[in-house]
């Protein structure tokens, strides 16, 4: 049965590791939550799972996968989904990605700290050193830096750092201070037009380059390069594809091995192309 869940009850504790998805990121998220159980060393922090439509079998999944961490799978209300009607989705990314704008609000607190960690990503160190991260009074760390094509974009000042929101570090009483929730919201309806990536887009131009640097071990993309990677992510094509041409791909197979998907067979070449056009006839068909 669909749990309707009130973000006041969530009120827990001064450190979260939060993640957001729906039922196209399972995989990932339970062999994200696996890795995180083996190796992120937070055995004591509270892990959140926020999830929009998963069925009771994806949910028993992700909870196999999480082992001994403290999870915590909360259902997103109708009153949190109707804050995304109208914004910008595509075959990747679904309404649930907005998730990572509003995290404060529906955890319920007013301070600490959490990370935010996108569903494709795999934790191969501890997150301690990350958890405990001087952010010199910033709302928000993450790996970033200038690019000249972004910030023409997004109509930033020259020399403006930009950021991968798939791994984001936030400290709630900075956040809240800055009403970032609000203003990424608004930034996401009012400039639709010029947002590629959307939520990220929207909090790039909300902070204006206003972030503390991580170090890029703490988000290892695609033909990026660490020499103690914590934290690869999955960026372009996913693990469980033949497209995918990430180095760690795998190590995430690898740690599949030991989750409910460990016989499933990779994606093929066409699934990317058959997922753009069901997405598009499904749009054409709400119109």
């Amino acid at each position: 049965m669909r749990a309707e869940t009130d973000e006041s009850a969530l009120a827990l504790s001064a450190c979260f590791v939060v993640t957001s998805v729906d039922r196209r990121f399972v995989e990932f998220a339970g062999v994200m939550l696996h890795t995180l159980a083996l190796n992120g060393d937070v055995d004591e922090v509270n892990v959140i799972v926020f999830c929009d439509g998963l069925t009771p079998k994806d949910k028993s999944h992700l909870r196999q996968c999480g082992g001994r961490l403290r999870l915590t799978l909360f259902e997103l209300s109708e009153r949190t989904l109707r804050q995304f009607d109208g914004l910008k989705t595509n075959s990747n990314w679904s309404r649930s990605i907005y998730t990572r704008l509003v995290l404060p609000d529906l955890l319920g607190c007013k301070e600490g700290r959490l990370v935010y960690l996108d569903a494709d990503t795999i934790v191969v160190d501890s997150l301690r050193p990350l958890l405990n991260l001087d952010m010199s009074g910033m709302p928000v760390a993450a790996v970033g830096g200038v690019s000249n094509q972004d910030n023409a974009r997004l109509k930033l000042p020259d020399g403006t750092r930009t950021m991968n929101s798939g791994v984001l570090l936030i400290d709630i009483v900075e956040w809240l201070k800055r009403d970032l929730s609000s203003r990424c919201l608004e930034i996401v309806r009012s400039q639709a037009a010029r947002l590629k990536f959307f939520d990220q887009d929207a909090l790039n131009i909300a902070l204006v380059g206003q972030f503390a640097s991580l170090d890029r071990r703490w988000n290892v993309i695609l033909h990026s390069h660490a020499d103690e990677p914590a934290i690869f992510h999955f960026t372009h094509d996913k693990p469980n594809s033949v497209r995918c041409q990430h180095p760690a791909q795998p190590l995430y197979l690898q740690y599949r091995q030991a989750t409910p998907w460990a016989s499933k067979r990779l994606k093929s070449r066409w699934h990317k192309r058959i997922s753009r056009l069901t997405h598009s006839v499904r749009r054409l068909f709400e119109r």
